[in-house]
This record gives C-alpha cells, sequence and structure tokens, in this order.
C-alpha cells in the first residue's frame, strides 16, 4: 500500500498543478500580449513571493537550508522562473497557450536522459518513439501557421523550445536542491527561487528591458485586475508548490509525462474563454500528442 501511495501521490500533485497551471497560461499569454511577456512575468514572480512570504510566515515554515541549495535554487529561479518564462511567454503570445503548453510535450524525453544521467533514475530508448509523435505535434502545429499566413512562426517555436531547456535546467537544480537538503519544503523552495527570479528581473532590467508597474496597473480594468492576481496565485504560487511536491517525490520522467496533459485543459479553457471550437490542425495535434504522451507514461 506504501508503494502504492509513494506512485499515486506525485500523479496527484502533478495533475493538480498542471490543471492550476493551465487556466493560469490563459490569463499569462492573454497580458503577455497586452502589455510585454517581461512585464507580466516580473508580475506574477513578485505576486508568488509576497504569498509565499505570507505563508512561511502564518505558518512558521522554515528550515535552514545548505548554502550550495541557497545558490542552487537562486540560480534555478532566475534561470527557469525568469528567463525561461520569459520566453515561455512570448511563445504563448505567438502560439496561444494551449499550443505552447504542446512544445513541453517533448520536456519528458529530456528529462528523462538527464534524471538518468544525474540522479541514476530509469530511461527507456522508446523515450526516442514518444519524440517522434511529440515532433509530429509541433509540426502540425506549425504547418496550420503556414497555411493561414505564409509562415512557419518559428519564432514562436523557438521561443518554446528554449523555455523547455531553461525550465528543464530549472528543474534538474531544483531537484538538487530537494536532495541536498533533505526536509525542505516545496513552499521554502519556491520562495528562494521567487528570490531568484527577482534577481533575474533586476538584471534584465539594468541591462536591457526597462518596466514600469504602477502606469499600467492604473491603466487595467477591475475584471483585468482580479485576473491578473488570481491567474499569477494559481500559476506561479499554487501550481509550483503542487509540482515542486511532485518532483520531490517521484521520477522526473513520470512527474513531466503527467504535466504534458496541459496542453487539453488549455485548450478547453481557450475554447470556453474565447467562444470557438479548436481547428482540425490543433485535432490532429492532439492525436500525435496523446500518442506521445502515452507511450511516455507506459514506459516511465
Amino acid at each position: 500500500m506504501s508503494d502504492q501511495l509513494a506512485l499515486i501521490n506525485p500523479l496527484y500533485y502533478a495533475l493538480s498543478a498542471t490543471l492550476c497551471f493551465s487556466y493560469a497560461s490563459i490569463i499569462f499569454a492573454e497580458f503577455a500580449r497586452k502589455v510585454s511577456p517581461f512585464w507580466m512575468n516580473t508580475f506574477k514572480a513578485f505576486v508568488a513571493l509576497a504569498a509565499f512570504i505570507i505563508t512561511i510566515i502564518c505558518f512558521n515554515i522554515w528550515m535552514t537550508p545548505t548554502a550550495s541549495t541557497v545558490g542552487a535554487l537562486l540560480l534555478s529561479g532566475c534561470l527557469g522562473l525568469m528567463i525561461g518564462d520569459i520566453f515561455m511567454l512570448k511563445a504563448m503570445a505567438t502560439l496561444g497557450a494551449s499550443r505552447m503548453l504542446m512544445i513541453f510535450g517533448l520536456q519528458p524525453f529530456f528529462l528523462g536522459i538527464g534524471g538518468y544521467f544525474f540522479f541514476h533514475q530509469h530511461f527507456s530508448l522508446y523515450n526516442l518513439l514518444g519524440l517522434v509523435f511529440m515532433t509530429l505535434c509541433l509540426f502540425t502545429i506549425s504547418l496550420e501557421y503556414f497555411k493561414k499566413s505564409g509562415t512557419w512562426q518559428l519564432d514562436g517555436l523557438i521561443a518554446g523550445l528554449i523555455a523547455i531547456l531553461f525550465d528543464g535546467v530549472g528543474i534538474f537544480l531544483t531537484r538538487f536542491g530537494f536532495e541536498d537538503s533533505k526536509g525542505i519544503s516545496a513552499i521554502e523552495v519556491n520562495a528562494i527561487r521567487c528570490v531568484g527570479a527577482i534577481i533575474g528581473f533586476i538584471l534584465i532590467y539594468f541591462l536591457k528591458e526597462k518596466i514600469t508597474f504602477k502606469p499600467i496597473w492604473k491603466s487595467f480594468t477591475r475584471d483585468e485586475k482580479i485576473r491578473i492576481v488570481i491567474g499569477s496565485l494559481l500559476g506561479t504560487f499554487v501550481s509550483l508548490i503542487l509540482y515542486l511536491t511532485a518532483i520531490s517525490r517521484g521520477k522526473l520522467s513520470i512527474v513531466s509525462a503527467v504535466t504534458v496533459t496541459g496542453p487539453m485543459f488549455a485548450s478547453v479553457f481557450e475554447s470556453v474563454r474565447y467562444k470557438k471550437w479548436p481547428s482540425s490542425y490543433t485535432v490532429i495535434a492532439f492525436i500525435f500528442f496523446l500518442t506521445g504522451f502515452f507511450i511516455f507514461y507506459k514506459i516511465s
């Protein structure tokens, strides 16, 4: 029974995290288009950090992590939550939330390889077969845009692939933090990662892109303010707690295989939000995606 619970719990947390993030991604994509990916990403990082600090103070959740853990988590936040998420939001603004999340279907393959070499987790070469179907999924997404506009939307696809790279590095650094400081909670880990994301924001702010918060915030309607705060809490606070809990307890390949169900949730949310049915290309891409997901899930 304990072995079964050890397997079920990570899947439950991962699926719940995916549901929260899929809904939030619709909001992220909307405001990334309305303002900018950098602004949206920085805003949600500040909201999440405030939520984590309040939670830690209210529930007295804190242990003293090692210096190496702090360093790894700060770097994880800077690379994954800030730089990686900027590229993710750029891809969302171009491709849409559900199509961007399909690109993350490639992540189990790369995390499976990394988990094998760095954490001695089992890896099957059948991942290559899953990768073929995920690649077909990406090709179908790009083909739809080519038919509509005469362009392959390579900028959106490349941004999505870069997001996968940085997010994957962030995941490995986060897993190292859990391994290095046994007993550290997902809330503490996320708080440190959010600080790392803010450090990334400061570097980008002074080196490349300056943004303002107050004038833009005032320009939002009351409904927009509520939605962007709820989206930030669900997508960067609640989902990260659930996701990192899954990472700390389960295999990286299994957890990431579950999270690629995100496009299905996001597609439903997008259809409801914008009152339109998915295109035939999206349906075909889903078929390739689900086939690849099934392979990843079975071999994990």
